[in-house]
């Protein structure tokens, strides 16, 4: 048995903060005010440090395997738990082979496996390659566990193509009781707006957020949603008000639909290109002012669901530093700074409460995904899982010492009011704010959609 003493954390009945004591192995076994005597394994004073449930960062690119110049699941798991993040919900398409059926799934798990610091989950793919899916194979990964299916409407990823509008329909009839993921962004919108452009104006960023548009995420989150029945679907990576409108919209009326966003978008706006270049440059763009005070305003009163950070870095020198922006990797590796910002920005600023922000950052996800209540919470029984900050720690941001293969960030010399005190994962403890990882890897599981 484990004890942690003098934790504050939210009582779930009375939305009140107070100190506690959590006694546990790898689940959670008690938590009293009082302090029961006992032989104990490990016992750890937070000295008045908040804790919540685990948080839950459902939308990474962990690049393994296949891609592990950019990202492997050791790096990518080890820059999380530094986060304080203790599960991630890999996507399926930047690995090779590809999450698209239970073979491929279980060659990734082979890789992962003893690599992982930190527990996860999987999403599977839907890919044109594998249209019409007159197999099995869609519900076989179903069945093994995958959280639901990723698709584009536009791809650049050559073993993984985008499903037509037409395709997607087909795919809703076929498979009414799966859960869809979607990466929002018309193709035939954007190859119009490239077509208008000369070579010379895709060379700079100043034409990006126009050709990866407001209209282009709008028009694929409008035809998505004229296609629903009775099928669920997610929206990842929300990043303009237009967008969120229709989907806040119709989740309210009677779609079983849900919409995430990501940092960088309640943040930045793409007048911070001409700053940050590169650091800055992913898929949607951030977009203008109306667009990130519409989503933190969302993001305040509830009507957005979750935030994920689509963690994807890359080599800094070599696939960010580029005079070509068109040529600029699109992707920031956003897992490490995650949490630290939401509470700095929206926690210790008062514009979120306590039970607002562990829906956002681990409680709705684990419901989503069918991780509840194993994952994002303080129940009896739940896994141990545990993010401890410190609100009188800050940081001031250096992108060198990120844990990602991707020494980079849009956050770069900002100041965090907070920090990351311990993660710990089923009982054992994963990160220290003294010590840094002090796990193997190899400790994380695969955890499966119940």
């Amino acid at each position: 048995m484990k004890l942690i003493k003098n934790a504050m954390i939210l009582d779930e009945k009375t939305l009140e903060t107070s100190l506690k004591n959590i006694y546990f192995n790898q689940k959670i076994t008690g938590i009293s005010s009082l302090f029961n005597p006992g032989k104990f394994d490990e016992i750890i004073d937070l000295e008045g440090k908040l804790l919540i449930p685990g948080c839950i960062d459902p939308h990474v690119h962990f690049n393994d395997p296949g891609f592990t110049h950019h990202e492997n699941f050791f790096t990518g798991t080890a820059a999380a738990a530094a986060g304080g993040v203790t599960t991630v919900i890999d996507m399926p398409c930047t690995s090779i082979p590809a999450v698209t059926n239970k073979k491929n799934l279980h060659e990734k798990l082979a890789v992962i496996n003893s690599k992982a610091l930190i527990d996860f989950a999987l999403w599977g793919g839907i890919r044109k390659e594998d249209y019409p899916y007159e197999n099995n194979q869609i519900i076989e990964l179903w069945n093994e566990g995958v959280v639901g299916f990723k698709i584009y409407t536009i791809s650049g990823m050559k073993d993984f193509q985008a499903l037509t509008y037409e395709e997607i329909e087909y795919v809703f009839y076929k498979f009414p009781d799966l859960l869809f993921a979607f990466h929002a962004e018309d193709k035939n919108t954007i190859e119009e707006n490239l077509n208008s452009l000369k070579e010379e104006d895709l060379k700079t960023w100043h034409k990006f957020p126009e050709i990866r548009s407001i209209s282009a995420e709008f028009t694929a989150v409008k035809k998505i949603i004229d296609l629903l029945k009775n099928n669920k679907v997610h929206f990842v990576h929300i990043s303009s008000k237009k967008a969120a409108e229709t989907i806040i919209a119709a989740k309210k009326q009677y779609y079983n639909l849900s919409l995430e966003t990501c940092p960088h978008y309640l943040h930045f706006t793409c007048k911070d290109f001409t700053r940050l270049q590169g650091k800055l440059k992913t898929t949607p763009p951030v977009k203008y002012e109306q667009d990130k005070e519409f989503l933190i305003n969302s993001l305040i009163n509830g009507d957005l669901d979750f935030i994920a950070t689509d963690h994807a870095g890359c080599d800094y020198q070599t696939e960010k530093q580029l005079s070509d922006f068109s040529k600029i990797y699109s992707g920031i590796p956003g897992i490490q700074l995650s949490i630290p910002y939401l509470f700095s920005e929206f926690y210790l600023k008062e514009k979120i409460s306590l039970p607002r922000m562990i829906q956002i950052t681990s409680e709705n996800q684990a419901k989503r995904y069918g991780l509840y209540p194993r994952k994002g919470s303080l129940q009896i029984g739940s896994d141990a899982d545990f993010t401890v900050i410190d609100l009188n720690k800050k940081f001031k941001v250096d992108e060198k010492k990120l844990l990602s293969i991707g020494k980079y960030s849009p956050f770069h010399n900002e100041i965090f009011n907070c920090s990351v005190a311990y993660t710990i994962v089923r009982g054992r403890i994963i990160y220290n704010s003294e010590q840094g990882i002090v796990s193997a890897k190899g400790y994380g599981k695969w955890i499966r959609r119940k």
